[in-house]
């Protein structure tokens, strides 16, 4: 029962994501269309996160208290009718508000789906669990953007937001007629997650590792095109660039998931955090397609052992404050990281040029490991 649920709960965040995908690489080029200035772009895209970083704990409480497939359901709904919305846009102002909405329709579905099955995990299975979904999560994000471009090439921009309702209303039957009602309270006598989080220095860890692993893959996703450009790479090789290190990190997953056990998270989280850390450092080190292949592919590597271990934490964490809340807090870190990622990256590019983003995001990565494992340890 549990593994049809998981894979029912695999194809809804897939789709989803896909839909996702498809959509927002073409949202800039949209945008500009409708008179859209830099800075419009800009709260364009960080519209979404920042809802999302605020809502998300919200509604993982809320879900904690309340029937949770009712809930992804609705998302599910709002995300049909927004992407019909991104049609009827005509001032940049419109996109911004609908990417807001869209952010808080976010929050009710990956995040909680990352929750259901975290609540239906077999015990020793719990990495298996969370790689799955992680997969499918990456696979939809790496898939995306190449349907998206062909469809607009072939069927203009509307065809990509026709397609994101569509894949919407695919994951609406898939979860209205397979998956199961889910309604997990918080048990009386748990602390506050709030209070929980500033009590635990281990938590406080894995969410600071969290906001540093966005803030590296924002970098990646938002200036090795740059640097690739710059080096004299083609529209195409960056974009093989970007979907290799997704899907690379999607695949091994579920691989590495089945390697995790409760005596070996940090260990894991700090290996894959220093592969990731140093191969993004070496990134303006590259001459040439396939070494910025290769680096990026290494950086991918990383984050698949990273990640899993990660989950598997934070699920103990959730049986003791509430999982929903709990992965809540854990997806803001990771909103909180994508803002943060883009606007420190684009400062630090501006005062002293390209290749110091991908230093000093190294560098970061490095300092948090640290702390996190310092926190951990500590706790342990």
């Amino acid at each position: 029962m549990a593994s049809r649920i998981l894979i029912i709960l695999c194809c809804i965040s897939f789709v989803m994501q896909l839909g996702i995908g498809i959509v927002v690489p073409m949202l800039p080029g949209y945008a500009l269309g409708l008179g859209a200035t830099a800075t419009q772009i800009g709260l364009i895209f960080a519209s979404f996160s920042f809802s999302r970083t605020i809502f998300t704990p919200l509604i993982g409480a809320l879900a904690d208290r309340s029937e949770m497939k009712r809930l992804i359901l609705f998302g599910i709904i709002c995300y049909a009718l927004l992407s019909i919305a991104y049609v009827g846009a005509s001032i940049p102002m419109h996109l911004i508000c609908i990417r807001t909405l869209h952010g808080i329709a976010s929050a009710f579905v990956i995040p909680l789906a990352m929750s259901y099955v975290a609540h239906i995990a077999q015990e020793g299975q719990e990495g298996v669990y969370m790689g799955s979904i992680n997969m499918a999560l990456l696979l939809g994000m790496g898939a995306g953007p190449l349907i998206g471009g062909v469809l607009t090439d072939t069927l203009g921009i509307n065809a990509a937001f026709y397609s994101l309702a569509i894949l919407s209303g695919v994951a609406l039957v898939l979860g209205m007629s397979m998956l199961p009602p889910m309604r997990r309270r918080h048990p009386k006598g748990r602390e506050g997650t709030l209070k929980g989080i500033i009590r635990n220095p281990s938590l406080l860890g894995l969410l600071l590792f969290r906001i540093i692993n966005a803030l590296a893959s924002g970098n990646l996703l938002a200036f090795i095109p740059l640097l690739a450009k710059k080096a004299g790479q083609s529209n195409t090789e960056i974009g093989i660039l970007i979907s290799t290190n997704i899907f690379i990190t999607g695949l091994l997953q579920r691989p590495f998931g089945r390697l995790v056990s409760p005596t070996n998270t940090i260990r894991l989280i700090m290996i894959g955090s220093f592969i990731s850390a140093v191969s993004l450092a070496s990134l303006p080190l590259g001459r040439g397609f396939f070494t910025y292949l290769l680096l990026g592919s290494i950086m991918g590597f990383g984050s698949a052992i990273s990640m899993p271990a990660a989950f598997v934490m934070i699920m103990e964490h959730g049986r003791k404050l509430g999982m929903s809340s709990t992965m809540g807090i854990f997806d803001s870190a990771m909103s909180l990281g994508m803002i943060l990622g883009p606007l420190v990256s684009g400062i630090i590019m501006d005062y002293v040029g390209i290749s110091y983003v991908f230093y000093i995001g190294g560098f970061i990565s490095l300092c948090g490991m640290m702390v996190f494992y310092f926190l951990s340890r500590r706790t342990a």
